[in-house]
């Protein structure tokens, strides 16, 4: 099918990618996630847009929460590469997934297979960061205000304040609340520790963590260690798969969407120059109806541990994306 051109339009903040991501210092933090939930959420919002032939399934009963601050992003393709740059922050709910098909009903991984990267909640403090992220790849953006440590080897502590409705009714205002909280087990610097610009190490001091921390889990759909395996070192060949579902709701019938896809595209690493690990984290996400974060993503109420944590200094970009789905 034959696209329309783009019309470009006094006050679009909407850039044009490949985008270059340099000096973003991301968290990642691994708590538990009940598997039925998780796949639930896959299809809700990536399966019942594949239909029957392609199905997309969690990895692991996992999440990561991360946070990233970037010192600047930029597209990199004229006219919006002469544009200029921006800074932005990024936290949000990570699922590992896996694309498959169903054969007699049975389900397989694809050939060559690798892990995806579904966010079905992320907030960022800039709304060209929003609407660029949903308009373009369909990351589910939403503005907050975002608060972390200064770096790596600061304590402190990681916020969300965001737009909420803590309880659906006609009379419920929405309000900015506390959303999502992160503490450090230890009011102390991070552990000391450096793994420089060498991914490979990284990659070999996390492996044998990751593997401690999951265990033997069972029942799963698919071998998870080779997965794991290659999904590491996709980070250190450079590209890692991104999942999103692109959608706008129709202007007609508001019960319909007027266009919807299932697009995926990579994030992939140019330098990667610095990281280790952090202390066990606590994590606090408050249940509101419109933020359904702790139900939807399958976690546990109250406090999380986030037993493994780490963060790393890279420069990225991301890919232009490709369709796997729409209608």
């Amino acid at each position: 099918m034959t696209r329309p051109d783009y019309i470009t339009r006094g006050g679009d903040l909407v850039m044009a990618p490949p985008l270059e991501l340099n000096g973003a210092t991301m968290y990642s933090f691994l708590v538990s996630a009940d598997l039925a939930a998780l796949q639930a959420i896959c299809d809700a919002q990536l399966n019942a847009v594949t239909g029957p032939d392609i199905i997309y399934k969690p990895l692991l009963p996992f999440a990561a929460i991360v946070c990233a601050d970037i010192t600047d992003s930029y597209s990199t393709v004229p006219p919006d590469s002469e544009k200029g740059w921006m800074s932005e922050r990024d936290f949000g709910v990570w699922i590992p997934v896996v694309r498959g098909t169903m054969t007699d009903g049975t389900w397989k991984a694809a050939p060559g297979a690798s892990i995806g990267w579904y966010l079905p909640y992320v907030f960022v403090d800039n709304v060209a960061a929003m609407v660029t992220g949903r308009e373009v790849f369909g990351f589910f953006k939403q503005t907050a205000t975002l608060m972390m440590p200064p770096a790596p080897d600061a304590p402190g502590v990681f916020s969300v304040d965001a737009l909420v409705i803590a309880q659906y009714s006609p009379e419920s205002q929405a309000q900015v609340l506390r959303l999502l909280t992160l503490t450090s087990t230890a009011a102390a610097p991070a552990p000391a520790g450096s793994w420089g610009g060498d991914v490979k190490r990284a990659f070999e001091d996390v492996w044998p963590r990751l593997k401690d921390l999951i265990g033997d889990v069972r029942g799963l759909p698919i071998s998870i260690w080779e997965l794991l395996k290659n999904a590491l070192e996709d980070l250190i060949t450079g590209d890692i798969p991104m999942v999103f579902l692109k959608q706008f709701r129709d202007a007609t019938d508001p019960t319909k969407a007027c266009y919807q896809a299932v697009i995926e595209a990579p994030a992939h690493l140019v330098k990667f120059e610095d990281g280790w690990f952090t202390h066990p984290h606590d994590v606090t996400i408050v249940p509101v109806d419109s933020h359904p974060i702790a139900r939807e993503c399958g976690l546990a109420s109250g406090t999380l541990r986030a037993e493994l944590g780490f963060w790393c200094r890279m420069n990225f970009l991301m890919k232009a994306g490709t369709v796997v789905a729409e209608r």
